[in-house]
């Protein structure tokens, strides 16, 4: 179906059933579903008045970006739902229309429910058709079959808010709502179960104390959290920690003071019951809110003229004229080369935008750690070909199963050619941390327990 064909659907004044105009579309895609992505956004749990033809109109709105740009299609159930397939879209940019569609309901007290009660991701599901095509049929299948069905869910629950009489036995609106979270589970079976929240303690970073996980944050807690954070001063949830080399039994001697936003503050703050992290693209997408807070802070804070300052970074904020502007405040209260510390998965998202980066940084010069690596791809990974200058390992406590197996000669042999002043262990939090970075010729460390051993006696 073209844009088109879309756009006289979107425009109409009663919601249109195009279930055989996706069917239609998915004989052509199933032959070839290499990039393309699709979701489907349950807004038949809506009430009749979100259900309002501008309500579908603003909706719609929210993907016509990708509909021009990525080849999307948009389709919609008699009930209200909203299935969308698009080629080569980016994760983060699916996010972005799937926040702007559901701002359009937002006062729904059904979506306040869901989010009150941690839910919302339950209200659209994600499919990779290259991966989730039998899946996605599947799902695809049971909307054919509610729309031939005269006892659907929507059709019940569709007459019952129009005010007519509620056949015998026709499901409740919390018994739909319970019989759609049992479908939904099963779709994602594949999905890790959701456990209670903990209350972490400090180091709240330590990975050994998240022993239970937050509900994840979804794109609505993202939303919310973006407008808090724009208009709060969170100089507070700036914290800094000290790179320390260690080597051998000598003193310790600091290499460089590491600036950045609390994660863990934020969250206890402002969501304490989800979890940031748990999408990637979510996450780094708020990280940008925390880039900016970082360069309106760093300038202003009494930094010494010859201390080394990393901070952490996105790509795209190193090619904007913010940081620009950053820089050149920077260089008027320091004269040592900045660190960037960047996160592996958002390096190679978009390896031709970091490599546009890096060379803006050089001519600023700058250094550039990749953070977030796990210390088994250290064999494999060339730190040359992608000019960064250190290397940041996360220690987890499931590295000291490596002592002693094939892969401790591999990793040593990677720490040497790599150089042993290259790489940096983070989270250090515990004494087998340190133990296990020197066994395999780390120098540079950087966590809690680094700081308590050697921060005071400087």
């Amino acid at each position: 179906m073209s844009s088109a064909e879309n756009s006289t659907h979107m425009e109409s004044s009663a919601t249109p059933c195009q279930v055989d105009d996706l069917i239609s579309a998915m004989r052509e895609i199933k032959r070839h579903p290499e990039g393309y992505r699709g979701v489907h956004l349950h807004f038949s749990l809506l009430d009749r008045g979100h259900k309002q033809p501008y309500h579908r109109r603003t909706i719609a709105t929210a993907f016509n970006k990708l509909i021009q740009s990525k080849s999307g299609q948009l389709f919609w159930t008699s009930g209200f739902d909203v299935v969308f397939i698009c080629q080569d879209s980016s994760l983060a940019q699916l996010d972005i229309a799937i926040l702007a569609a559901r701002r359009a309901v937002e006062d729904s007290p059904i979506i306040k429910k869901y989010i009150e009660e941690g839910r919302d991701d339950e209200l659209c599901e994600w499919y990779d058709l290259a991966k989730d095509m039998e899946r996605f049929m599947h799902m695809v299948g049971g909307l054919k079959n509610a729309v031939m069905s005269p006892d659907t869910p929507e059709q019940t629950q569709e007459s019952d808010q129009d005010g007519k009489k509620e056949p015998p036995n026709a499901p409740s609106l919390k018994s739909m709502i319970n019989n759609l979270n049992q479908t939904l589970s099963h779709s994602e079976e594949s999905k890790p179960p959701r456990l209670k929240t903990a209350n972490v303690t400090k180091p709240s970073y330590d990975p050994l104390t998240k022993k239970n996980a937050s509900q994840p944050m979804g794109p609505m807690q993202l939303d919310q959290l973006e407008r808090n954070l724009t208009n709060m001063d969170i100089d507070r949830m700036i914290a800094d920690q000290t790179a320390f080399v260690v080597v051998g039994d000598e003193n310790a001697k600091p290499v460089f003071i590491e600036h950045y936003v609390s994660v863990n503050e934020i969250k206890e703050s402002l969501l304490p019951t989800y979890d940031l992290r748990a999408d990637k693209w979510l996450f780094k997408r708020l990280t940008r809110t925390f880039d900016t807070k970082i360069m309106q802070s760093l300038p202003a804070k009494n930094i010494l003229r010859d201390q080394v300052i990393s901070i952490n970074i996105n790509v795209e904020t190193v090619l904007t004229p913010e940081f620009d502007k950053f820089m050149a405040l920077f260089k008027q209260k320091n004269n040592q080369p900045l660190i960037l510390e960047m996160g592996m998965f958002d390096v190679i998202s978009n390896i031709q935008n970091y490599y546009e980066a890096r060379k803006k940084l050089s001519r600023l010069g700058c250094r550039i750690t990749l953070d977030a690596i796990d210390i088994q791809a250290l064999p494999v990974l060339d730190r040359e070909l992608l000019s960064v200058d250190f290397l940041k390992i996360s220690w987890q406590p499931d590295y000291k199963k490596l002592i002693g197996s094939a892969a401790q000669d591999k990793i040593i042999a990677a720490i040497a050619e790599h150089g042993n002043m290259r790489i940096i262990l983070c989270h250090c939090d515990t004494e087998s941390a340190l133990e296990f970075g020197k066994s395999f010729g780390i120098h540079m460390y950087q966590g809690f327990l680094i700081d308590k051993k050697f921060k005071s006696s400087f």
